[in-house]
C-alpha cells in the first residue's frame, strides 16, 4: 500500500496515522490510526531522573561499607598491637553508660595516660568522625561556594585559634558552643550536625592533627599502644580515601573514565570538551554569525567583518556581556534592533540589558585563576596548551591526578595551585581537529552548515547513510545516532516511537513519506514544563474572564474568534489601526463590521501567531488584501503618517510593531517565514527528523525522494485543525493524539498550496461602493458573489475527511463510516475502533521497603515515633494509638491533658517545646516524640525491626474451584526471595488469616499497564476521569476491557481504565467477578487473549 505515516509525538505518547495515498503521493483516504501511550522517564513528582534513587541508595551504602570496612580495619589494628583482646573489644563495642563520654577522653588524652580501653575507644571514634575534605580543591571551591559549609569550618577554626584549644576534640569538650543545658540543669553536648547546620563540622587536617597530638601524649606519658609505628599504620587507615577519578574498586561497572563520544566528521578522534578554548571560539563564531541587526521598514543585515572582530575582541576582553554592551560596541542606531532579543516592552535598554551574551566563559575562569599569579598570565599560553589545560580540568576531578597531568603539560606549581579550583565537564560533538578545520571559514561570516560542507562535504557527517526497514533502537544506539539526545524523557518517546513505525512497517509496507510533529514539551526540561503548565492554566482562566465580559456584551455564546477580537479589541486601545477610526464596543461582533486581518497575508507567511493579528474596521481589511498594511496606503501620505504615529504610540510589543511598519517583502523574508512557520526547527524536532531521514528506508517509487521526512510545526497543524472544523478535547481521553496524527499526516506540499490559495482568495477583494472588485476580469461583485467564486470553505484534502476521520475516532466506527457512503471504502471491509495501545510496566526496581524502621515487639503491630504535633484524641478521650501508656503515666496524662486543653489539636497543643514532668512537679527534659502503634500486616524486617512494604511490583491471580478468584500481591521485596509468597488476600482481614494458594490453581501475573476483561453479574460502574469530559460522568456494564492499574489488599479489589482513559472503575472486588482474562496488546493496539495458566516466573 502507497502511504503516508503522521506521528504526533509527546513526552508519554505517540499518535500515528497511516493515510493512503494516489500515484502523485497526495492522500486520498485514512487508512488506520492509533496511539501509544508510556511512561514519562522521570520522577513523576520532581521531574528527577528515575535513576536517582538508585543513585543515591548506592552511594550511601558505598559510603556505609568503606566507613565499616575502615573501622574493622582499625580493629584490626588495635589486636595485632596487642592494646586489645577481640573479646574485650566485642564487649566494650557492646556497652553503654560510660563514666566518661568519648570526647571527654579525647581532651584528657593530651594532659594524661588513657587506659586501653579508653584508647580504643578514641581511636575508633576519630576513625567514625574524620572531618571533611573534599575529593579535590576544586570540589571544595565548589561547596563553599554554598557558604553554609564553609561558614561552618571557618568559625570552628577561628574558635580552635581564639580561646587556644589545642585540638579539635578539646574544643567540643570544652567550648561552651556545643553544650545544652537541659531544664533540669543536665549538660547536653551536642554531638551531631542537623539539616542545614555544619556547627559540629570541622576540616580532615584538624583530625589528623589531633591524632598526631594525641599519639604524641600518649607516647609523652608512657603509653604502651601508641608507638611511631602504629601512629604511621593508624592514620594511613584513618586518612584513606579512594581516588574519585579512579571509581568504585574492582570490576564495579560504575568505574569512571573518559567517556567522550568520538567526533561527528574526524571518526577517530574524540570530542573536544566545552572547555576548551578552540570550542569557546568555535561557538562564539557561531553566535556573531546568527546575529540579524534589523529596523522597521529594512530587511535585516548581518554582521559585517569589521562588526564580527569588534564583538569578538569586546569577547575575549570582559565575561558578563549583555545585547546593550554589543550595542553601544556597534554603534547602533536608535531604530536598529538584534534579532536574538526579545523586546516585549517600549524599554529597549532594559531588554538588552537582560539578555546576556554568554561566551568564552571557560577561558575568562581560567584567565582570572592566572592572574592570581601575574596579571594578564593568560597571554603566556598557546590556544593549544589552553585547550590541553581545558581537557585536564574537564576529564580529572582528583588533585592528585590534576596536578599529574598539568605538571606533564609543563606547568610551574604556581600556576598548577591557581588553576586547581577550576573544574569543567561537558564535551561537545567535534573534535579539535574539526573545529580547526572550519574556524576559517566561520571567521569570514558564514553559518555552520556551509563551513561543515565546505570542509566535509556534509554537514552532520553522515556520509555512509544504512538505511533499514525497521529502526532497532538498541542498533541505533550503538551507531551513536542517538547521541545529540540526551534527555531521557525523549529517548524513551523515541524508543516508543521506533515501536509504533516498525509495527506499522510490518503491516503495511515501508512509506511513501513520515510526517512528524513534536510537542513543544519534548525540548523544555521539567522545570519549564511546570512553568508552562501553570501559564497555561492562568491563561485559561483569564481566557474564561474575558468570555463572560463578551457574552454579556454579545448576548449569547462567545466562540474562539470572538475572544481574539476582544483582547486585540483591548490591546488596541478600542481603535481601528488601519483607519483610527475608534470601534464601537457594542457592534464588536456584529458580522461584517470588524475583521481580525493578518498583518503579513497568511498566503505568505502561514503565521496564525497572536502577533500577526490586528482588529481592523472590515472594510479596510477587504481593500487591504493580499498586501502589508504600508503597501495597502502608500499614495495616501496623510493616511500612512496617520498610521505609522499610531502604531508607533500605541503598539508595544516590538516584533508587532515591526511587522506593522514593513514597507516590503524581501527573498529573505519569504524563505524564513516558509522555515520558521512552516516546519518544526527546534533542536530535538531536528534529531529526530534526521534520525528518520538518515535510517528509515521508504518505499522504492516514493515520489517525495528528495524529502521523505517532513517536520510540522505545531502551529501550522492547530490552525488546520481548527479550519476544518476539528475540535479536540483533552478531559475526553488519549484519541486526540490520533486525530492530530492524521491532521499531521495530511499537512504535505499540496495541502500547503491549497490553504495558500484559500488565503489569497480571501485576501485578494478590494471594495468599491459597496461590491468587490473581481481581481481577474475587473467587474463588480457583491460579496455573495466574490465568496461563491473566491473564497469557497476552507479546502479539505478530500471530500468529507472531517466526517471521515471523527467516524474513525467513534466508539462503532463501522456503523458510523456505512452511514457516510464514502466512495474509497469497500462494503465488505470492517472498520474497527481505534484501541489506545500502553507500555505495560514490568521492570521491577525500587526500594525493598519504606526508609521508616520501626519496632516489632507487638504481633501484628508496629511501633514507631511520633511527633507530638501528630498526636490526637480518641472518641473515649485517650491518646490514640499510644504505646504503652503504664511505661510513664505521669508523661502520658500531661500529654492527655495538654491535648484536652486545646480540643485534640496536637499542633496548636505541642507548638511550645514540651518538657517531660519529673516526679517532683519540676519540668525534665524537653520531649519531642513518643511511641505509638498501629496495625501492621506485610513488613519487612530491616536493621531489627520493621519497615513497610516498597511498592507493589505485581499480582499473581488464582482461580479456585467454587470459589472464584483471588490474587496474591508481589511486592519488591518478595522478588529476592527463593519462594514466591502463597498466601492470597481476602477483604477486610489480616495477612496471617488470608487464604493460601495451590500452584495449580494459578492463572496469570498482572503488571501495571497489562489489559484485562471482567465480567460480573452485577453491572461494573467507571467513573470519568476527568470532570470535564464530554461523556456520560458514570457508565455501567457488565463487561469491560481495562488496562490493570493496582490493586488494594484491604478490599482485595483492583483498580483499572479504559483504554483511552476517559473512565476509571477503582475498587473492583475479585471475588465478585465472573470471569478475568488476560490479553496481550502489541504497539498498534491489536490484542489477543493470552493462553492460560501462564508459567508462574520467580525472579532468580
Amino acid at each position: 500500500m502507497h502511504y503516508t505515516l503522521g506521528l504526533d509525538i509527546g513526552i508519554s505518547s505517540v499518535g500515528w496515522a497511516v493515510l493512503q495515498n494516489m500515484p502523485d503521493g497526495e492522500p486520498f483516504k485514512i487508512g488506520d490510526l492509533g496511539v501509544r501511550i508510556f511512561e514519562k522517564a522521570e520522577q513523576p513528582k520532581t521531574g528527577a531522573s528515575l535513576a536517582l534513587p538508585r543513585r543515591e541508595a548506592r552511594s550511601v551504602r558505598r559510603r556505609l561499607r568503606r566507613r565499616r570496612h575502615r573501622k574493622e580495619r582499625i580493629k584490626a589494628l588495635l589486636q595485632e598491637t596487642g592494646c586489645i583482646g577481640r573479646e574485650e573489644l566485642e564487649a566494650l563495642l557492646a556497652a553503654s553508660g560510660f563514666d566518661k563520654d568519648v570526647y571527654t577522653l579525647r581532651a584528657e588524652g593530651l594532659d594524661r595516660r588513657l587506659t586501653q580501653a579508653e584508647w580504643a575507644r578514641v581511636l575508633l571514634h576519630l576513625a567514625q568522625r574524620r572531618g571533611y575534605r573534599s575529593n579535590s580543591t576544586a570540589e571544595a571551591a565548589k561547596d563553599q561556594e554554598s557558604g553554609v559549609l564553609k561558614t561552618a569550618l571557618s568559625a570552628n577554626q577561628a574558635l580552635m585559634e581564639t580561646k587556644g584549644y589545642r585540638t579539635a576534640g578539646e574544643m567540643f569538650c570544652l567550648d561552651e558552643k556545643f553544650r545544652m543545658l537541659g531544664p533540669d540543669g543536665q549538660i547536653w553536648r551536642k554531638t551531631r550536625n542537623t539539616a542545614g547546620d555544619y556547627s559540629f563540622t570541622v576540616t580532615r587536617d584538624m583530625v589528623e592533627a589531633e591524632a598526631h597530638a594525641l599519639f604524641a601524649s600518649q607516647r609523652q606519658h608512657s603509653g604502651s599502644y601508641a608507638s611511631e609505628n602504629m601512629e604511621s599504620r593508624y592514620c594511613e587507615i584513618l586518612l584513606s580515601q579512594r581516588d574519585f577519578d579512579a571509581g568504585p574498586g574492582g570490576s564495579s561497572p560504575f568505574r569512571k573514565g573518559d567517556l567522550r563520544g568520538t567526533c561527528t566528521f574526524e571518526r577517530t578522534e574524540l570530542r573536544a570538551f566545552k572547555a576548551c578554548y578552540t570550542f569557546e571560539y568555535f561557538k562564539l563564531l557561531q553566535d556573531l554569525n546568527h546575529i540579524r541587526i534589523q529596523s522597521a521598514g529594512h530587511s535585516s543585515r548581518r554582521l559585517t567583518g569589521d562588526e564580527r572582530e569588534r564583538l569578538t575582541a569586546l569577547a575575549m576582553k570582559s565575561a558578563g556581556l549583555h545585547y546593550g554592551q554589543l550595542r553601544k560596541e556597534l554603534a547602533l542606531s536608535g531604530e536598529e534592533r538584534f534579532n536574538t532579543v526579545r523586546y516585549q516592552s517600549e524599554d529597549v535598554d532594559a531588554a538588552e540589558k537582560k539578555t546576556k551574551f554568554q561566551a568564552m566563559q571557560s577561558y575568562h575562569k581560567m584567565r582570572k585563576a592566572l592572574d592570581g599569579v601575574g596579571k594578564g598570565y593568560i597571554a603566556a599560553f598557546s590556544h593549544e596548551q589552553l585547550d590541553a589545560i581545558a581537557t585536564v580540568l574537564s576529564l580529572y576531578k582528583s588533585d592528585e591526578r590534576r596536578k599529574e597531568q598539568l605538571g606533564g603539560l609543563g606547568l610551574e606549581d604556581t600556576v598548577i595551585q591557581a588553576l586547581l579550583p577550576l573544574s569543567f565537564s561537558k564535551a561537545g560533538s567535534l573534535s579539535l581537529t574539526a573545529m580547526k578545520k572550519m574556524i576559517p571559514y566561520l571567521e569570514k561570516g558564514v553559518n555552520y552548515d556551509e563551513a561543515a560542507g565546505a570542509v566535509y562535504g556534509d554537514h552532520r557527517g553522515h556520509f555512509e547513510k544504512t538505511r533499514t526497514k525497521t529502526l532497532s533502537y538498541g542498533a541505533l544506539q550503538k551507531q551513536g545516532a542517538l547521541d545529540d539526545i540526551t534527555n531521557p524523557v525523549v529517548l524513551r518517546a523515541v524508543s516508543q516511537t521506533c515501536k509504533v513505525m516498525n509495527a506499522v512497517v510490518r503491516r503495511y509496507g515501508s512509506p511513501q513519506a513520515v510526517h512528524i510533529e513534536l510537542a513543544r514539551e519534548m525540548s523544555r526540561n521539567f522545570a519549564d514544563r511546570q512553568k508552562m503548565d501553570k501559564q497555561y492554566q492562568e491563561n485559561r482562566a483569564a481566557n474564561e474572564r474575558l468570555i463572560n465580559q463578551i457574552e454579556e456584551i454579545k448576548g449569547r455564546r462567545a466562540t474562539g474568534q470572538d475572544l481574539v477580537k476582544f483582547k486585540l479589541f483591548r490591546d488596541q486601545n478600542e481603535v481601528c489601526l488601519y483607519s483610527g477610526t475608534k470601534l464601537q464596543a457594542e457592534r464588536l461582533f456584529e458580522p461584517g463590521y470588524v475583521d481580525v486581518d493578518h498583518i503579513i497575508p497568511y498566503s505568505i507567511c502561514f503565521d496564525d501567531g497572536y502577533r500577526n493579528k490586528v482588529l481592523v474596521l472590515a472594510a479596510e481589511n477587504r481593500q487591504k488584501g493580499n498586501r502589508l498594511p504600508l503597501e495597502y496606503m502608500a499614495g495616501d501620505a496623510e493616511k500612512t503618517g496617520r498610521f505609522i504615529t499610531l502604531v508607533e504610540t500605541s503598539v508595544r510589543d516590538y516584533r508587532k510593531r515591526q511587522r506593522l511598519l514593513k514597507q516590503k517583502l524581501t527573498d529573505e523574508d519569504l524563505e524564513g517565514f516558509k522555515e520558521r512557520n512552516l516546519s518544526d526547527t527546534q533542536y530535538i524536532t531536528r534529531a529526530v527528523y534526521h534520525l528518520l531521514n538518515d535510517h528509515l528506508k521508504f518505499a522504492e517509487d516514493t515520489p517525495f525522494a528528495k524529502k521523505p521526512v517532513r517536520a510540522i510545526n505545531g502551529a501550522v497543524t492547530d490552525y488546520m485543525r481548527k479550519r476544518l472544523g476539528l475540535h479536540k478535547n483533552r478531559a475526553d481521553g488519549d484519541l486526540h493524539h490520533a486525530m492530530d496524527a492524521a491532521v499531521v499526516a495530511i499537512t504535505t506540499d499540496g495541502m500547503i498550496q491549497r490553504i495558500s490559495n484559500y488565503a489569497k482568495r480571501r485576501e485578494w477583494g478590494s471594495k468599491i461602493l459597496g461590491n468587490y472588485v473581481d481581481p481577474e476580469t475587473g467587474e463588480l461583485l457583491t460579496q455573495e458573489a466574490f465568496d461563491e467564486k473566491y473564497a469557497p470553505s476552507f479546502p479539505p484534502p478530500w471530500p468529507q475527511f472531517r466526517q471521515e476521520l471523527e467516524a474513525r475516532l467513534a466508539p462503532d466506527p463501522d456503523a458510523e463510516i456505512r452511514s457516510l457512503n464514502l466512495p474509497h471504502y469497500d462494503p465488505e471491509q470492517v472498520v474497527h475502533p481505534v484501541f489506545v495501545s500502553r507500555m505495560p510496566n514490568r521492570k521491577v526496581s525500587g526500594a525493598a521497603h519504606k526508609e521508616t524502621i520501626r519496632s516489632g515487639k507487638l504481633p501484628g503491630y508496629s511501633v514507631v515515633k511520633m511527633a507530638l504535633a501528630d498526636l490526637k484524641l480518641d472518641k473515649n478521650g485517650e491518646i490514640k494509638d499510644y504505646y504503652d501508656p503504664s511505661s510513664d503515666r505521669l508523661l502520658y496524662e500531661a500529654l492527655r491533658e495538654q491535648l484536652k486543653l486545646f480540643g485534640g489539636d496536637g499542633k496548636k497543643a505541642f507548638a511550645q517545646p514540651f518538657h517531660k514532668p519529673k516526679k517532683d512537679g519540676t519540668p525534665g527534659p524537653v520531649v519531642n516524640k513518643v511511641k505509638t502503634f498501629g496495625k501492621s500486616s506485610l513488613n519487612v524486617a530491616a536493621c531489627g525491626g520493621i519497615a513497610d512494604n516498597g511498592g507493589m511490583a505485581r499480582i499473581d491471580v488464582f482461580h479456585v474451584e467454587d470459589d472464584g478468584y483471588y490474587f496474591v500481591p508481589i511486592y519488591t521485596a518478595d522478588t529476592v526471595k527463593e519462594i514466591l509468597p502463597q498466601k492470597a488476600v481476602v477483604a477486610n482481614t489480616a495477612a496471617e488469616n488470608w487464604k493460601e494458594m495451590r500452584d495449580s490453581d494459578f492463572l496469570f501475573s498482572l503488571y501495571a499497564g497489562d489489559l484485562i476483561k471482567i465480567a460480573r453479574k452485577k453491572p461494573v460502574g467507571l467513573k470519568a476521569t476527568n470532570k470535564e469530559t464530554s461523556g456520560e460522568p458514570e457508565l455501567l456494564r457488565s463487561e469491560w476491557m481495562l488496562y490493570y492499574s493496582g490493586a488494594d489488599i484491604s478490599t482485595a479489589s483492583i483498580t483499572g481504565t479504559t483504554h483511552d482513559r476517559k473512565y476509571t472503575g477503582r475498587s473492583i472486588g475479585v471475588k465478585t467477578l465472573l470471569s478475568i482474562e488476560k490479553y496481550e496488546v502489541d504497539p498498534l493496539g491489536e490484542y489477543h487473549k493470552v493462553h492460560t495458566p501462564e508459567k508462574r516466573q520467580t525472579f532468580r
